[in-house]
């Protein structure tokens, strides 16, 4: 396994078609960099055996990747790291992490109807295929949104990482003003939820986020388990 610890990698850029296997990364430093920026789910470079720990993004991103068998511990974001339409397979998260968003879309605001066919496909082929996708149970986020990834396939802290679904939820006319004025973000949460075609979706409350952030959403879900709006 090649070792890398205290390395600052800047400006470094991966079109896609590529393999990084078998390495660890401690302390590193990623600066202005991008992983597999690619357009077509047959370019996405794959990442596999990697442990990165301690380490800190700086206005980096991620494209169209796949992730297997890959462990990362305590990652800082700045501002935020926003991975597009990768497929993950056994990569667990644990510690302190930053701001992360994965999206469902292979870029921003892509809509060729093409594009969006094929990874889709590509999507359904590799997580059926999968016995679990992403593990984030002992994992601590600033904050963090997850898209594409079938939420049966995550493995989570069902006390502070929970699943909307639509069926358990009557609409935002079930909640009323003290709710909002208590719990405003979980508020906003649920808000966006209910306007959405999303049937589910994982909500997770930002444990390293400051403490009335993170009040808010354990007050919100917890008031929510008590409406019985949360099942799970």
């Amino acid at each position: 396994m090649k070792t890398f610890e205290g390395m600052n990698f800047k400006r470094k850029f991966d079109d896609g078609g590529s393999t990084f296997s078998d390495a660890s990364y401690t302390s590193c430093v990623f600066d202005n960099c991008g992983l597999s920026l690619c357009k077509r789910p047959d370019r996405m470079s794959v990442v596999s055996g990697l442990t990165v720990s301690e380490c800190y993004v700086v206005n980096s991103e991620i494209g169209p990747a796949v992730f297997e068998d890959v462990v990362v511990n305590d990652l800082k974001t700045n501002p935020i790291l926003l991975v597009w339409s990768s497929f993950f397979r056994r990569v667990k998260f644990s510690g302190r992490i930053g701001k992360l968003n994965f999206n469902l879309r292979p870029w921003g605001f892509c809509t060729d109807s093409d594009v969006l066919s094929r990874f889709a496909e590509a999507r359904s082929q590799f997580y059926a295929q999968t016995d679990w996708a992403i593990d984030i149970s002992e994992a601590r986020f600033l904050a963090f949104r997850c898209e594409g990834v079938p939420l049966h396939l995550i493995r989570r802290d069902p006390e502070t990482q929970i699943i909307l679904r639509k069926d358990a939820f009557p609409g935002m006319q079930a909640i009323d003003d003290d709710f909002k004025s208590d719990f405003p973000e979980v508020y906003a949460s649920l808000a966006s939820f209910d306007e959405s075609d999303q049937q589910e979706a994982l909500r997770v409350v930002p444990l390293a986020a400051a403490k009335k952030t993170k009040d808010d959403w354990k007050g919100g879900i917890a008031e929510l388990r008590v409406l019985g709006f949360i099942q799970d």
